[in-house]
């Protein structure tokens, strides 16, 4: 019996500063309600999603956009909302964790069973200003310490990485490697000459070279004169867009996919199996960070 899931990606626009908790939630609540009425099963929100991106610069106020639980009080009324109306979620904020940050993201299943979270591993940017880098997330947030996750949900295996993860090959391949169907990454990218190309190629090389479909979803529109790039995309296991979004706003981006198309697809690529991991070593071997 083929096996179909409606996913969708709820990009969103600019949070200017001073935005509440309570009033995210209600726009987040807003494209909820309207995936629901799309008949979506599972929703991505963005990395960061109940606050303006901080990191974009140094600041000294920051411990305003961290959250110390999850569901805080301000956003009960999103995870009630899907549990009622059995559809699972994604979302990203940053975690406070006693006297440690780190950028997080968790995935909600349909019955309201929240996952064990997800710690974002490569943190772009320096702890000051080098001429260079265009975000601070070093200075703000640990490097996560989960690894990366698969989490069996009920409609699909879902893997989860956070915006810079996505430019490197090993974070989908640990993902696809246990299992995931899916992978969900949530962004936030400072625009550049050849931002969009990137964000694309990127998702698109992850979901063929691990043959499985990939939900792309961004903080898009400008804050505090920093603007971010859109681009939100859903890609099918042989590296093709399925549904982009059109716009640097609120929107959701929505596609129907037929969890049974990666089987053909791997069978013919055999990316696992033919893998040679005796010749990788390399790969795992650390070098020194430059920050």
């Amino acid at each position: 019996m083929p096996r179909y899931l409606k996913v969708a990606a709820a990009q969103l626009g600019a949070i200017p500063e001073g935005t509440t908790r309570e009033q995210m939630v209600e726009r987040m609540l807003a494209l909820m309600e309207q995936a629901i009425a799309e008949g979506v099963e599972l929703l991505a929100y963005p990395e960061l999603a109940l606050t303006p991106y901080f990191p974009k610069r140094i600041r000294d106020d920051a411990e305003q956009f961290f959250e110390d639980e999850m569901p805080s009080n301000a956003t009960k009324p999103l995870f009630e909302k899907a549990r009622q109306a059995r559809i699972a979620f994604h979302l990203g904020y940053a975690e406070k964790d006693g006297p440690r940050r780190y950028n997080t993201a968790i995935l909600v299943d349909e019955d309201g069973t929240i996952f064990e979270k997800y710690r974002k591993t490569h943190l772009p940017g320096t702890t000051q200003p080098d001429g260079h880098s265009m975000v601070y997330e070093p200075y703000y947030f640990a490097y996560g310490d989960t690894g990366f996750k698969v989490y069996d949900a009920k409609k699909a295996k879902v893997g989860v990485h956070i915006c810079q993860d996505r430019r490197y090959p090993e974070a989908y391949r640990v993902l696809g490697i246990q299992g995931a169907e899916i992978i969900i990454n949530g962004y936030n990218t400072p625009l550049y000459p050849l931002a969009l190309d990137h964000n694309e190629l990127v998702l698109r090389a992850g979901a063929y070279e691990n043959s499985l479909f990939v939900i792309g979803v961004a903080k898009a529109g400008k804050e505090d004169g920093v603007e971010f790039i859109a681009g939100s995309c859903i890609v099918d296991p042989l590296g093709q867009v399925l549904a982009k979004a059109a716009t640097n706003g609120d929107e959701l981006v929505a596609a129907r996919l037929d969890l049974d198309t990666m089987i053909p697809v791997r069978k013919r690529w055999n990316f696992f199996g033919r893998r040679h991991p005796e010749h990788y070593g390399l790969v795992t071997q650390p070098i020194r960070r430059s920050e």
